[in-house]
C-alpha cells in the first residue's frame, strides 16, 4: 500500500482527490493535510511515498512548503496541482525538483498516468536496495567499530535523519537500531570464529564500549554467551 500525502486547503477538492486515489486508482492510502504547516508536520511524523500539493494556499503556499519538504528529503516525488496556469510558478517549482505540474480541475486519467509513472520509476530504480541506501549500508560497514548514529549517517549522505530511519523500514522492514545490532553481533561472531581475541576486544571492535552490555546483547541474539559460542565451534 502506497502512502500519498495530499495537501489542499479546500475540503471538497481534498476529499475528491482522496476518493480518486483510494477508490478509483487503488492501492493507495491518502494522508490528508489542509495546510502547508500541517503537511510539514505529517512529513516529520511519517514520510509518504508521494506528495500531491496545491500551489496557492494560505499562510504557507505550495512553493514554501516544497522548500521545507526538500529539507527533509530531496527524493520524495512531488506533484503540484494549481488552478492557475502560471508559468512563473511552474518554473520556480521545477527548481525544487518536482515530478509534475497539473492544472485543476484534475484530469483523473492524466493524474493516474503520472502516479503510475512515479511508482514504476521508484520500483525500477530500487533493484532490491537503492544506490542511496547502499551508501548508507556501506557507511555502517566502514564504521562498525565506532559509534554510529542516524545524525552521523545523515551528515555523510546529506539526508534528514528521520528519512534515513524510514528507509530502513521501507527497504529492510526493520528499524535502524535492530539492523545495527544484528550487524554488530554477526561481526562479533566472525571475530570469535576467526581470531583468538579476548571477549572485551571483540566487543570493542564490534562497536561496544561496555563488554558487559555486549555480552548481554550477544546472549539475547545468539542464545549463548560469547565464550560458549566460541567453545561450540
Amino acid at each position: 500500500m502506497k502512502e500519498v500525502l495530499v495537501i489542499e486547503d479546500e475540503q471538497i477538492i481534498r476529499q475528491g482527490l482522496k476518493v480518486l486515489l483510494e477508490q478509483v486508482i487503488g492501492g493507495i492510502q491518502v494522508i490528508e493535510a489542509k495546510s502547508g504547516e500541517e503537511g510539514i508536520t505529517r512529513i516529520h511524523q511519517r514520510l509518504p511515498h508521494l506528495i500531491i500539493t496545491d500551489i496557492r494556499m494560505g499562510a504557507m503556499d505550495g512553493l514554501t512548503f516544497i522548500g521545507k519538504a526538500r529539507q527533509v528529503s530531496k527524493d520524495i516525488p512531488i506533484i503540484i496541482l494549481s488552478g492557475h496556469n502560471d508559468f512563473e510558478y511552474a518554473r520556480t517549482a521545477l527548481r525544487y525538483g518536482i515530478t509534475d505540474y497539473l492544472l485543476k480541475p484534475v484530469n483523473r486519467i492524466e493524474l493516474s498516468e503520472v502516479i503510475s509513472k512515479v511508482f514504476k520509476t521508484n520500483e525500477s530504480n530500487n533493484d532490491g536496495t537503492s544506490t542511496q541506501f547502499q551508501k548508507i549500508l556501506q557507511f555502517i560497514d566502514d564504521h562498525l567499530s565506532q559509534e554510529i548514529t542516524l545524525k552521523m549517517i545523515a551528515e555523510h549522505v546529506y539526508l534528514h535523519p528521520q528519512y534515513i530511519g524510514q528507509l530502513f523500514k521501507t527497504e529492510l522492514n526493520q528499524t535502524f537500531t535492530d539492523y545495527l545490532t544484528n550487524k554488530r553481533i554477526k561481526y562479533a561472531q566472525k571475530l570469535l570464529r576467526q581470531t583468538h581475541l579476548k571477549v572485551y576486544e571483540v566487543a570493542q571492535l564490534s562497536g561496544y564500549k561496555s563488554a558487559k552490555h555486549f555480552m548481554t546483547l550477544f546472549k539475547q541474539e545468539v542464545g549463548m554467551t560469547p565464550i560458549q559460542y566460541r567453545q561450540s565451534l
